[in-house]
């Protein structure tokens, strides 16, 4: 089973060129097949590293040496990197950053959506879909110390990614890493030790499904092909998804 687990990974790491967390997956996120939560990530052989206030961009060299070629500043709170399209989805305490990354020597700011204030100071990954966005915020504690009542998962129109438009808020526990799979949205809620599954087809009004089902401490999750794992606090659980109406565990790994 461990070999399954390394060939996996292997797999996502060879697809291309591209809160403190420490399972970061070091993949090529063009098509989306990296974890939700992720300090870093390569595209067309450069990477992109987060600090708490910038955004490092490196150029990879064959001598493994990489060269630290740009700096993108930002406010303070960086915490998760996803890569779709062109396009850096960056979410921070305080709000999501979109950057364009044509030109992937020098990534470029769009927009930044800054949150309401309930949600302030909450974990934020994002995963993207056509031209949509979906990001879970989990608050314990917001910077000030104080602590806060809303946790959710919030979706985005980007479309016009000068511009994007947070359409919808559904509420959650405390909501972790996330991934998509067809029209479905599968969402780790450590806060309620369950994998949400949601029918994303009309973005606008997602639904909640009976796919759902009990988890104890899911962290974040990889999905790719028929296969799905989710990271829990002490092992990485293996699902078969070919039918999303029946997700059938398909191993275990303790970590």
């Amino acid at each position: 089973m461990r070999a399954l687990l390394f060939l996996f990974l292997a797999g996502i790491a060879l697809a291309g060129s591209s809160c403190s967390y420490s399972e970061s997956a070091f993949a090529d996120q063009s098509s989306g097949q990296a974890g939700s939560i992720t300090r870093f990530a390569v595209f067309k052989g450069y990477m992109y590293a987060l600090n708490q206030n910038e955004v490092q961009t490196y150029r990879l060299k064959d001598d493994g040496d990489p060269d630290l070629i740009h700096r993108l500043p930002t406010d303070y709170g960086l915490e998760t990197i996803f890569i779709y399209e062109n396009t850096i989805f960056l979410g921070s305490r305080t709000a999501m950053y979109i950057l364009d990354i044509t030109n992937p020597a020098a990534p470029a700011l769009l927009s930044k959506s800054d949150r309401q204030d309930s949600f302030f100071g909450g974990c934020d990954p994002v995963v993207v879909q056509g031209h949509y966005a979906f990001s879970t915020i989990k608050i314990i504690q917001n910077i000030c110390g104080r602590a806060s009542s809303q946790s959710a998962l919030l979706v985005y129109d980007v479309a016009d990614k000068t511009a994007p438009e947070q359409i919808g808020i559904y509420p959650l526990n405390l909501p972790n890493g996330l991934g998509i799979k067809d029209h479905y949205l599968l969402v780790c809620d450590e806060g309620s030790d369950r994998v949400e599954v949601f029918d994303i087809a009309d973005p606008r009004a997602l639904k909640p499904t009976l796919f759902s089902f009990s988890l104890e401490d899911p962290y974040d999750l990889i999905i790719r092909g028929e296969t799905m794992i989710v990271s829990t606090k002490t092992r990485f659980q293996l699902y078969d998804v070919r039918d999303m109406a029946a997700i059938l565990p398909a191993g275990s790994i303790a970590k």
